[in-house]
């Protein structure tokens, strides 16, 4: 992966599925510049997609926001790459079906430097 925005990697490979959501949040006094790429066993990378996200705030993505749903099988389980220039927690809420209601995980990052 060509990493352009920063070295502090995270990933979360829980299994991501469409209608998830990845909580980005900044505990930085600064600007983050994030890249996410999603991943599933024997399939091609999709990504990287880029956003940014406030200093000291929080930005909820959805994998149906970055991917054309046609792009995402419902029934494979994506890892995702997070990559940022500041300090960052990535914390998935994962759907249940057609559930509404969330179940939560919180995710300690791992960083690794370049």
């Amino acid at each position: 992966m060509s990493t352009v925005v920063g070295t502090r990697k995270m990933s979360v490979t829980d299994g991501c599925a469409p209608g998830d959501l990845l909580h980005l949040d900044n505990v930085s006094p600064t600007n983050a510049h994030v890249e996410l790429t999603l991943c599933a066993e024997g399939e091609t990378p999709l990504g990287p997609f880029r956003s940014m996200v406030p200093a000291q705030r929080t930005r909820a993505l959805s994998l149906d926001d970055l991917v054309d749903s046609d792009d995402l099988s419902p029934d494979t389980p994506y890892s995702v790459v997070v990559v940022s220039d500041a300090t960052m927690v990535v914390h998935l809420a994962q759907r249940s079906g057609e559930e509404e209601a969330s179940e939560d995980r919180a995710r300690t990052p791992s960083y690794s430097p370049r």
